[in-house]
């Protein structure tokens, strides 16, 4: 996965707990799992690559419209560098661990779309 592709994925799995406005320490600790398993770290001293993913997320998860584009931009990123796969499989593990709501089945959904069509 090229490094664009890693720092979409990292994105799109951190907008999947917003949806429901709660992090669960199941869900914090499948998303710690999941940065390693593609092998992401901050490219900048200090996580400021983690922090501005963050503020990107927030930004995108407070409007539907910019929360499509959002997903829309970093599918399109993982689809080309090879990770839809991965990038799905996690987004599950992280919306799974704690109990599927409806907004994240709707967000699963939509993210299966967007990275396999």
């Amino acid at each position: 996965m090229t490094e664009e592709a890693r720092q979409s994925f990292v994105e799109l799995i951190l907008l999947a707990p917003y949806l429901d406005s709660h992090l669960s320490m199941t869900e914090d600790e499948v998303l710690e799992q999941a940065l390693r398993a593609v092998g992401w770290s901050a490219s900048q001293p200090g996580g400021i690559c983690l922090g501005t993913a963050f503020a990107t997320v927030r930004e995108a998860a407070g409007c539907e419209l910019k929360t499509e584009e959002f997903m829309k931009t970093r599918a399109t990123v993982i689809k080309d560098g090879g990770g839809s796969s991965l990038a799905f499989e996690w987004l599950g593990r992280i919306l799974g661990s704690d109990g599927v709501t409806g907004d994240e089945n709707r967000f699963l959904k939509r993210a299966r779309t967007l990275l396999f069509d």
